[in-house]
């Protein structure tokens, strides 16, 4: 009874930081609701954009996932983000039933507490994004593979359903395919290679190249070789930051303590996963710390999916020693940011640039179309048909390209966080710092608007 009780409460906890950060902030829960729309109407298009593209930046696993919501509740997201919150709010449930079987039971609340009352947790609750299904079907997968009697056929399904939802399924194979014979490896590959491979060739026929491969490219584009270790150690600070705040005061979460508490705690779980030995969870958590290391984009939300095995390896690094602790650690995040994220302490419920888009829709056309690095947020927010940023050098071809568009407007906005690792010389970043040089061109734009406290300005293409 008492672990029902537990449990329900962490479910709760979820559900009453919905929504922990209003639709687009994160753009891309934006296109998994538009993509989602457009299946509902027979396509696979972005229906904000002019001329409707192809829609290939995200893959069609959550978009099916939401058609039911979608053909309900339509144009009402708050259903959407409801459904993504249940989603979540089940996954601390299906994490204590996993750790029943290997520790205690006062442990194995501890940990799912631990869990399912995460910042990391918390601060997506009722986002519109793949993490929390994928965790699902994480979970169902590891059923799979540790029944006495596995099924290749329901292995591969589930992986299917992975890699759909989010390529970085593909870390999960070395898990699925440990002590299988070459036939059953096979077919478990197979699938869903062959999924990934049909959406690889109608994003490469619909636009020329495949997004998931362009970011790849992107990250490493003119660098030296040994960026990637510089890389991966960009990537290991800001993980291990964010894990170590969760256990400290909020303000404290870009301090060197926090990254210090991340790394005492990767060198328990690194004692853990020794312990361990090869079971299929921690082939799971090490493959996936290894593509999150080379991955030229870094997010908080990211370590969801890692986090029940980083938590469960810790566990059992500390030993005997893991109640009590694990109890430290529990007090410490429920004291610090359980009310930060349902007391709504935080500012990510509403848009950052609201002053912005208000001014745009009672002073600009609403056929105008409107040009900026977060085009979907924007274009959204702004009430307005909206396009990307075009890529190029000079900028008589940037605006050239864009009167082509028929784009009438950019949007430019200070201080843009993309998410990338070693930001300051990624090829994006460097995008993003030529389009600012070519917007003080006053012979091709205009400043019309700017608001210096959301740090933003809007010019008109001349």
């Amino acid at each position: 009874m008492r672990a029902w009780l537990i449990l329900s409460g962490v479910s709760l906890a979820i559900l009453l930081s919905v929504p922990a950060q209003y639709l687009g902030r994160q753009q891309d829960d934006l296109l998994y609701i538009i993509a989602s729309q457009a299946l509902s109407e027979g396509g696979y298009r972005l229906l904000s954009a002019p001329g409707l593209p192809p829609l290939t930046m995200v893959i069609p696993g959550l978009p099916v996932l939401l058609l039911p919501v979608t053909f309900l509740a339509r144009q009402n997201f708050l259903w959407h983000q409801l459904f993504c919150a249940l989603i979540m709010a089940s996954s601390p449930w299906l994490f204590w039933l996993w750790l029943k079987t290997r520790c205690g039971r006062t442990e194995a609340l501890l940990l799912a507490a631990l869990f399912g009352t995460s910042p990391l947790v918390l601060a997506q609750a009722g986002t519109v994004m793949s993490e929390g299904p994928y965790l699902i079907l994480v979970f169902a997968l590891l059923f799979a593979l540790e029944r006495r009697r596995r099924v290749p056929a329901v292995i591969a399904t589930l992986l299917l359903c992975l890699t759909q939802l989010r390529p970085a399924g593909l870390s999960l194979l070395p898990a699925a395919l440990k002590q299988k014979k070459w036939s059953e490896g096979a077919l478990i590959t197979a699938i869903p290679a062959a999924a990934l491979a049909v959406w690889s060739y109608w994003s490469w026929q619909a636009k020329g190249n495949v997004q998931e491969s362009r970011e790849f490219w992107l990250s490493y584009r003119g660098q030296p070789w040994h960026h990637l270790f510089a890389l991966a150690f960009d990537n290991a600070r800001f993980y291990l930051m964010a894990w170590g705040s969760c256990y400290l005061p909020v303000s404290w979460g870009a301090a060197t303590s926090a990254l210090a508490l991340g790394a005492l705690l990767l060198a328990i779980v690194i004692k853990g996963m020794t312990r361990a030995g090869r079971e299929p969870a921690i082939l799971m958590l090490a493959a996936g710390l290894g593509m999150h290391a080379v991955w030229g984009w870094q997010y908080e939300r990211y370590l969801i999916p890692l986090l029940p095995w980083l938590l469960w390896a810790g566990g059992k690094g500390l030993g005997p020693r893991a109640r009590p602790v694990l109890a430290v650690l529990l007090a410490a995040q429920l004291l610090f940011h359980l009310p930060y994220w349902v007391g709504r302490a935080h500012s990510r419920s509403q848009p950052e640039l609201a002053q912005t888009y208000d001014w745009i829709k009672f002073h600009t056309d609403p056929a105008a179309i409107l040009a900026s690095p977060f085009y979907v947020r924007d274009g959204y927010y702004a009430a307005r048909p909206s396009l990307p940023l075009p890529d190029s050098e000079q900028p008589q071809e940037f605006a050239g390209r864009l009167k082509r568009a028929r784009a009438r407007y950019v949007l430019w906005q200070e201080d843009i966080d993309a998410g990338l690792s070693l930001a300051a010389g990624s090829a994006v970043q460097r995008k993003l710092n030529l389009v600012a040089t070519h917007l003080h061109n006053r012979f091709l734009f205009h400043k019309i608007y700017e608001n210096s406290s959301e740090k933003t300005a809007l010019y008109e293409i001349n």
